[in-house]
Order: C-alpha cells, then structure tokens, then sequence
C-alpha cells in the first residue's frame, strides 16, 4: 500500500508539474501573441487582401514596445508642438495687434492734422508731448517727433522768441509739415520783425507739401550759409517771412556754398510770397532743375543779387517790390521768365 500510494504521488506531481509548465509556456506565448498584436496595423493593400504592417517604429527610426506607445509618444509630441504653436501664435497675434495699432494711427483719416507746439521760454524737450500745455523747448524737438511716414498735416506752432537753431527736417513723407508762428496771423514781415527769430531751417528729401510762415532770419554769421533751404522736397513755400539782418559781407568760409543763399531750392518746386528780404547777398538760388515763382508781393531793397538761377527756373510776377544790384545772375541753362 505504501508503495503504491509512493507512486502515485511522485507520477501526480509529475503530471501537475507537466501542467503547470505547459501552462506558464501558454501564458508567455499567450503574452508574445497579444504584445504582437497589440504591434500589427492591419490594412488591405499589394497582394494580400490583409497586409501586416509593423507600427512600432515611427518616421525617425525609433522603435516602441507596443503601438501604444509609439502612438502616445506621437501625441505627446504633438500636444507640445501644439502647445508651442499656440503660444508662438498668441504673441504673433499680439504683434499683429500692436501693428495694426501703429499703422491705425499713422493712417488713420487721412489728411487730418496734427498741432506740435514750442515754447522756448516754457517749453522741455524732455517731457514735452507737443500739446500747447506741455510744449517743446526747441523746433528741432518738435520736428523730430514727426513720424517718417503718416498721411496727416503736421503743424509746428512756435512761439514767439529766438531759436538759435539750424532746424533740420529730413526724410518723412507725409501729407504736409508746416512751421509756422503762433503770432502768423497777427504780425506783418513787409514792415516789421515777426517776433518769431530763427537761424536757418532745412528741409531735406521730404515728401511732403512744406510751409514756413510768419518767421524772421537771426545770427546768419553763425549759420551754414542760408536761411531757408529746400533739398528733394514735393514743395516749398515760403509765406510771411523776413530776413533783413545784413548777409552781404559776411566771413563765409564756412558757408554751404562759399556766399549767403537766403532762399535756396534744390530739385524742388515752390513759391514765394508776402516776404521781405533787404540786404542779402544772394536771395533766391534755384538749383537743379528746381521750379520757383517769385510773387509781385515780395518786397526788399539793397541786396546783391536777386535772381540766381543754376540749372532751375525762376518765375517772377510784375511790377516786383523787390530791387538788388544785380537782378540776375544765371548759370548752367538757368532761367528767369517774367509774366
């Protein structure tokens, strides 16, 4: 009995020992078919009606332990780059928004105005803003603060004083830019200062309609050798203005053009009115094909020479109230022509 029951234990365990092995050899194979087809993408396509494609591995040759995986890390990629594109296109919406702001401002209701003013007794180039309570010290400040593109008139009210200044307007290209005494309307250049002295004021490739007006020549021994000078500019007017400091026997060594040029215009069309000139050396230079009338309301005696045209054409009207020396002075092809 004891060796029949010995037996058939060691052939029982034996038996269970078979069984658990084929089991656990079941499981892993069980495990290595599901992870298999937890990796396989079936599609039809070629030849097979049921084509097999490993998934596991994505465009860059790395190679996951499941699809799963592989499509998570996909995802998860995605989800950043997602997240980097939002925030790079809420930033770019904002630069978009500041943008549309600028161009608003610079465009908005064309042919608008905008008032600059300078007071030289209250005025600070530091904190100013341009209105009439917080004003520029000096005109340059004021046109420096001209954007150099905007489709609206700029006006530069100046208050009456002395501006030691050699204004330089360059570059913008606007509708117009206007510098102009806040005393314009009530003072007279044909008979007496305006009040309002400045050295000299250049304006330089602008594109835009300029305009001086109601403004006197001061100190044009310390100047660059005129008092109003239009460069490549769409046009210059000059209104109401008046130079009859002596320029006729200045040191010009270190002058522009060697002598004094009141009014000079270079490749630029314009016209003068209602102003005095009295004692220049040279009150009206028109250079490079520049086109200028003169109008009969311009007064002044005692000056050298009146009429300079080099390569420009001078207009002048009749019955002229203003005498030199000499009348004209014309070099390369230049010309004067009276109505």
């Amino acid at each position: 009995k004891n060796r029949i029951s010995s037996e058939w234990k060691d052939i029982f365990n034996h038996n269970v020992e078979q069984l658990e092995r084929k089991q656990e050899e079941n499981q892993t194979s069980h495990k290595a078919t599901n992870k298999r087809i937890d990796n396989l993408v079936l599609s039809s396509g070629g030849e097979s009606p049921n084509e097999v494609t490993d998934a596991r591995t994505n465009n860059q040759g790395d190679i996951f332990d499941t699809l799963k995986a592989r499509i998570d890390a996909g995802e998860n990629l995605t989800s950043e780059e997602l997240k980097d594109m939002n925030e790079t296109l809420t930033n770019q919406r904002e630069e978009i928004t500041q943008l549309n702001s600028v161009i608003k401002e610079l465009y908005s209701g064309e042919g608008s105005n905008v008032n600059l003013y300078v007071h030289a007794g209250r005025g600070n180039d530091t904190t100013a803003d341009g209105t009439e309570e917080k004003p520029f010290k000096t005109i340059q400040a004021a046109v420096d603060g001209i954007p150099f593109l905007a489709s609206s008139n700029f006006y530069i009210h100046v208050a009456p004083d002395v501006y030691m200044e050699d204004v330089h307007v360059r570059d913008n290209n606007v509708t117009a830019i206007e510098i102009v005494a806040t005393n314009n309307s009530a003072s007279d250049a044909i008979d007496f200062d305006t009040g309002t002295f400045v050295r000299s004021i250049f304006f330089e490739n602008v594109q835009a309609y300029c305009r001086l007006r109601g403004i006197t020549l001061t100190d044009p021994e310390n100047g660059p050798g005129y008092f109003v000078y239009f460069d490549r500019c769409t046009y210059g007017a000059i209104d109401n203005c008046r130079a009859a400091v002596s320029t006729r026997n200045l040191n010009t060594n270190s002058f522009r053009w060697g002598h004094f040029k009141t009014v000079a215009y270079s490749a630029t069309s314009g016209n003068v009115y209602n102003s005095l000139f009295r004692n220049q050396d040279r009150v009206f230079s028109v250079m490079f094909t520049s086109l200028v009338r003169v109008e009969k309301d311009t007064y002044g005696a005692n000056n050298f020479i009146l009429f300079a045209p080099e390569g420009g054409v001078i207009f002048i009207g009749n019955n002229m109230q203003i005498t030199g020396e000499n009348e004209e002075r014309k070099s390369y092809g230049g010309q004067v022509f009276k109505s």
